[in-house]
């Protein structure tokens, strides 16, 4: 399956991902990015336009790109939102266009030029703006060749720690790097599986690397272990960096 064909794939399920409306989530990433009724915005990897919708009553303007048309298009283009196929390096903005630049669970699917991604970041932030950038990370590191091999079975990735991303901020030049811890507690192994778009034979693998983990593993996830799932606790970092 190929890149088109995933995103095709996992389109069709993807606003059912319970991490993706999760409301602790979305309500903490909006805080620390202290939106403006002033601002002018870009969300890049917007998919669905879920981080799109909940920032567009705060701010003058919204616009979100994404690679994917099929992603776009369960996406709702009304107010003052605005959505565009289009990939963050591709260099396609003026330079200082926009106040701030949001970025939830998208950098790990960059694979390549990832660092030049974060660098259009900045060139197209104002200077005094703000980037908001978060990342699902592994728990701990004792948990980090474990939290690939998962992965390997769901899609090709990157892996950060919470340091790969400050230092990836801190080198194209933001300053003021904070970050946010965030956990969404008790997310259904079960939801994630279904609703993103792989084999169920992948699907399957998946589930018995949790069911079937070592007692550091379910320690670090704080696993609860059900007659039909496995819950865990899911480990997000919020950084939000100055130009």
């Amino acid at each position: 399956m190929n890149d088109s064909e995933f995103w095709k794939m996992r389109s069709k399920k993807y606003n059912n991902l319970s991490w993706v409306n999760d409301k602790s989530f979305i309500d903490v990433f909006i805080e620390a990015g202290g939106f403006r009724d002033t601002d002018m915005v870009l969300d890049i990897g917007t998919g669905t336009g879920v981080i799109a919708h909940s920032i567009s009553p705060l701010v003058r303007e919204v616009i979100g790109i994404d690679k994917s048309q099929d992603m776009l298009e369960h996406s709702n283009w009304s107010g003052n939102k605005y959505f565009i196929k289009r990939d963050i390096r591709e260099s396609i903005f003026c330079g200082e266009v926009f106040d701030k630049i949001t970025a939830r669970l998208v950098f790990h699917h960059i694979l390549e030029d990832t660092q030049k991604a974060m660098d259009e970041c900045f060139r197209i932030l104002k200077k005094g703006g703000k980037m908001i950038l978060a990342e699902g990370v592994p728990p701990s590191e004792t948990v980090k060749d474990d939290y690939m091999k998962i992965f390997k079975y769901k899609e090709e990735r990157l892996t950060f720690m919470e340091d790969d991303l400050v230092n990836m901020m801190k080198k194209s030049g933001f300053s003021n790097v904070s970050v946010i811890i965030h956990t969404i507690k008790q997310m259904s192994v079960k939801n994630w599986l279904v609703n993103s778009g792989i084999s169920k034979e992948n699907q399957d693998k998946i589930f018995d690397l949790h069911a079937n983990a070592g007692g550091y593993f379910k320690d670090a996830y704080n696993m609860t272990v059900t007659d039909d799932d496995c819950l865990i606790d899911i480990k997000n970092v919020i950084l939000v960096g100055e130009k």
